[in-house]
């Protein structure tokens, strides 16, 4: 009896598990925090990892899996799926790799070998380096052979991680640094930048008998900062012909080097030339693996497990014949992350409040989702993936459109509004996605912002409509989950001192609550009120912090420049300065790390630094202070 191990979390963890017990299996979650354990109710057996770096740690996930005697592993998506140590430790161990081959991963894992491969089977590349770079004149060399701008790329990264592209020779040294810090083997090369191209994908399907084929194409433009937010299957805007020959290419790739698994050939496509080059192969299934299943209705989860196991193409009832190259039907993915669209895409963490997903024929949700469970700053940002399957590329848009209207998750800031506002944009809608290439979510990211405005108060005034319907005055002060209720005119003592005063004297103050405009305390609590600590209202916001961190720290005041906080949640990966440095404006002064990105900070006002109340591993959350460059001012309270 086949037992397998999911080596992986959220929602891939629960589509693998699922796919794995529809096929008869035994089946094994694992988890590495209390408040992440949402995938582990669809397993059979579930074991505790050490730590969330256990997650990118092959020995551990091999000793998971013996632990629970599970004798298969199957690593989602992520680095370990692409790792040649995990599948060789797997082989070594009599553990089944639900995955490609060793020596496939070590083919095209890697970027550049995969160009080299790419060459070899007579695929057009992109002019770049053969070997990886680590000093600047390395790349100033290229680009005076090519000419900027040029991409910097970790030959191991994924979902957008160590890659820049870098626009003059001033912004090299700090983009190397970022891509070399973002890849786990640190290893980093350069390559020509190609501008204004779609993002095109082949999901291709091998066994372990020598048997290939493809199952279409996905069109993934939609994107930023090089992470996928919406995609198509079919691509909408292709020509047969340049269709016919990337198809050929992704397919001819895979048999030359004989892949036995799931894996994407990547393109970047300007159709308007009739030219496509390689980008890269991902070997394991994709985040949209979802829309290829929809168009072709093949289980490409349960596929990738079963031709692990040895099956040909033909017992699962496959081949390239089976797969229509013009499929009736169009699917289009809407990833619904846990970001702020209005802040640079920040990371917003915290508990989810209430979750609820649309229903209906032709939708379907992959999610981790439920209230209650955590959104942390060490994991990925998705929360949901919002799937819709037409009759035609306009049907689906219609139907993705009111999918993200009727999807709603609370207690953390999510992209849900911009989504609607992309899929609802003439670019999206009117001209079946020709327009966009990988930088247009960039270049109209102000126009897309402004249009979401516009669905977040559709999305209030329907939320209104549905208490009023309930029998609840929507201007009345809602009943918080704890049954604390605050009204206006409320009034409460408050008596401050010092802890230190053995004589506990305690000094009176008195506030009274003028308005307001949101009442969800614990969770949230925001009023205008009257306070005998000043003569002016003052406007007060209380927040349920987190918890990500064992400090309770001190938020930066955003109207003092001396006060620098971290713009993101997430953990410090190091500071630059210590305490009595002189800094000058734009220095960087320490480097915050998110779901393996990294946002450097630089100090926004010339000064000494006075105080530094975080280390290197901190978790601190967006807007906690981080960096003093003034002398610490006294409390007024």
């Amino acid at each position: 009896m086949t037992k397998l191990l999911v080596a992986n979390r959220g929602e891939i963890a629960i589509r693998a598990l699922t796919a794995a017990a529809e096929l008869g299996l035994q089946t094994v979650a694992v988890y590495s925090d209390e408040h992440d354990k949402s995938h582990c109710g669809f397993a059979d057996q579930v074991v505790k990892l050490k730590s969330p770096g256990a997650f990118l740690d092959p020995q551990q996930i091999i000793d998971a899996a013996k632990s629970a005697q599970a004798n298969a592993v199957h690593p989602g998506y992520g680095f370990l799926s692409e790792s040649v140590e995990l599948a060789e430790q797997c082989k070594q161990a009599n553990i089944l790799f639900v995955g490609p081959s060793s020596s496939c991963i070590a083919a095209v894992g890697d970027k550049v070998s995969a160009r080299q491969v790419a060459k070899q089977a007579n695929v057009p590349v992109i002019p770049g380096t053969e070997e990886s770079i680590s000093d600047p004149a390395q790349v100033h060399a290229f680009a005076q052979e090519y000419g900027y701008p040029v991409m910097l790329k970790a030959r191991d990264g994924g979902g957008g991680r160590g890659i820049r592209m870098v626009h003059s020779q001033q912004e090299v040294a700090d983009a190397l640094q970022r891509c070399i810090s973002e890849s786990p083997s640190k290893q980093v090369f350069v390559e020509k930048a190609i501008i204004g191209a779609k993002h095109i994908e082949v999901q291709i399907l091998g066994d372990r008998h020598g048997n290939l084929i493809h199952l279409l194409e996905r069109d993934c433009s939609a994107q930023r900062r090089y992470q996928k937010i919406i995609e198509v299957a079919p691509c909408p805007s292709l020509s047969n012909e340049l269709r016919a020959q990337i198809h050929s290419s992704a397919a001819r790739l895979g048999k030359h080097i004989r892949y036995d698994s799931v894996g994407t050939v990547e393109f970047l496509v300007q159709a308007d030339q009739n030219a496509f080059y390689f980008l890269e192969v991902n070997p394991r299934i994709q985040v949209e693996h979802t829309i290829t299943e929809q168009i072709t209705n093949v289980d490409l989860v349960q596929s990738q497990i079963r031709v692990a196991l040895g099956e040909r193409l033909d017992q699962l009832g496959l081949s390239q014949a089976s797969i229509p190259l013009n499929p009736s039907l169009v699917a289009i993915q809407a990833r619904v992350v846990a970001e702020n669209p209005r802040n640079n895409n920040m990371l917003s963490v915290g508990k989810v409040t209430g979750a609820h997903f649309p229903q209906g024929h032709g939708i379907r949700v992959d999610t981790w989702v439920t209230p209650g469970c955590v959104v942390l700053p060490t994991f990925d940002s998705l929360l949901a993936k919002v799937i819709v399957t037409g009759q035609s590329f306009p049907d689906a848009v219609s139907k993705v459109k009111l999918a993200l209207q009727r999807t709603d998750i609370t207690g953390v800031e999510t992209n849900l509004d911009f989504l609607s506002a992309l899929v609802s944009s003439n670019e999206m809608a009117n001209n079946v996605m020709k327009a966009i290439h990988i930088k247009t979510l960039e270049e109209q990211m102000d126009v897309l912002l402004d249009a979401s405005t516009v669905f977040t108060r559709e999305r209030q005034s329907r939320k209104s409509a549905a208490n009023a319907a309930d029998g609840k005055d929507s201007k009345l002060v809602a009943v918080a989950p704890t049954s604390v209720t605050f009204r206006p005119g409320d009034a409460f003592n408050i008596e401050v001192g010092d802890a230190k005063d053995k004589a506990g004297t305690l000094q009176a103050h008195t506030l009274q609550i003028d308005s307001i405009s949101t009442n969800n305390f614990p969770e949230e609590f925001v009023a205008e009120v009257q306070t005998s600590l000043t003569s002016q209202p003052i406007a007060i916001s209380v927040g349920r912090k987190s918890a990500l961190g064992s400090k309770l720290r001190r938020k930066a005041s955003p109207r003092n420049a001396a006060e620098i906080a971290t713009p993101i949640t997430g953990m410090v990966v190091e500071v630059n300065v210590e305490e009595g440095d002189q800094v000058e404006v734009g220095q960087q002064v320490f480097v915050m790390s998110a779901m393996k990105m990294e946002t450097v900070v630089k100090a926004t006002l010339a000064g000494r630094v006075q105080g530094i109340y975080a280390k290197a591993n901190d978790l601190v959350e967006a807007g906690d202070l981080v960096l003093e460059t003034s002398e610490t001012k006294e409390s007024k309270l």
